[in-house]
């Protein structure tokens, strides 16, 4: 960042939060509406919305504030354009000024038990989901003159990936990189992209994770505590303010933003470099440490995959 630069606002401008019915999305929209901003949540679930509104209001700062609630799933074209024609409607048409990209769910598991459609509703529920709204904003955007913000949510499985999320880490990867092209295409239209790399987040949907979750892979995350939904909200937003491209927080993915962000702008080209040491060194012992309770894992993992009828 220009030392000096304007941080942005969200005060007065209107926020589109998709899957803001729960988790970081329900946090997230609570902290704009703090913040003086006109927000949008957007969850296919009707009733859970009419609850997550209710708190977003409680969080009103000015009669001004436009708070509303539309029920879409947007892991289609048609929905997503729909969504965001719809969220318009109250400001008179015009195109959201930022679009938080919350929505996804995780669904881990070994990847010899996947079928195509379990595989192609992994890549709804972690790219499309992001991807379609996306696209819809960003045409609005540009056709209307509009310098905003889109702004994705991947994991720190964005980064790196391990047993147990071979369904869940692609999709996350493609976030990536779909953030990382139109960080580059959008300099053309003055639209900033970030994108968030969160860890474990103490949410429902991490509950409904973990229910499914390999049994080696919630050993190798048993020293996990996670966040809270409010904490990470909380550091994607100062993210944003700040203008960060990629937005980490903690230890873990600070270290693994320096050791494979590439040629994507830095945050902090000293710390970085910090964290890069950090990683060089640090890393592969993790990543040893890990293959080795995978390993150990193999004797279970046959009598799991026998089980099923998987293996003989």
């Amino acid at each position: 960042m220009v030392f000096g630069k304007k941080k942005w606002d969200p005060a007065g401008k209107h926020c589109v939060v998709t899957g803001g019915s729960a988790g970081l999305g329900l946090s997230l929209a609570i902290l704009l509406a703090k913040r003086g901003a006109h927000v949008s949540i957007v969850a296919r679930n009707q009733e859970r919305l009419d609850k997550a509104l209710k708190e977003v209001e409680a969080a009103r700062q000015s009669p001004e504030q436009v708070l509303l609630a539309y029920s879409y799933g947007v892991d289609s074209a048609k929905e997503a354009e729909a969504a965001l024609d719809a969220a318009a409607q109250p400001h008179d048409g015009r195109c959201p000024d930022a679009l938080f990209l919350c929505a996804g769910k995780s669904r881990p598991g070994f990847w010899i038990e996947q079928t195509e459609a379990q595989l192609r509703e992994c890549m709804e529920e972690t790219y499309w989901v992001q991807a379609w709204p996306a696209l819809t904003a960003s045409k609005r955007m540009v056709a209307e003159g509009v310098k905003g913000k889109i702004v994705f949510v991947s994991s720190v499985l964005g980064y790196f990936s391990m047993v147990g999320y071979s369904p869940y880490s692609p999709g996350k990867f493609a976030v990536r990189g779909l953030a990382e092209a139109l960080q580059s295409e959008f300099l053309l239209y003055g639209i900033d992209v970030h994108i968030c790399f969160p860890g474990t987040i103490l949410s429902p949907g991490y509950i409904e994770e973990n229910k499914v979750k390999p049994k080696v892979t919630l050993k190798i995350e048993e020293t996990d505590v996670g966040s809270q939904p409010e904490v990470v909200a909380a550091n994607l937003l100062k993210g944003v303010e700040k203008g960060d491209f990629h937005i980490t927080y903690d230890f873990i993915s600070h270290t693994f933003r320096a050791s494979t962000r590439g040629s994507s702008p830095g945050n902090s080209s000293f710390m970085s470099q910090i964290y890069n040491v950090i990683g060089l060194i640090g890393l592969p012992l993790w990543r040893r440490d890990v293959d080795k309770e995978v390993l150990n894992h193999r004797h279970e993992h046959y009598e799991y995959l026998r089980s099923r009828g998987l293996a003989q």
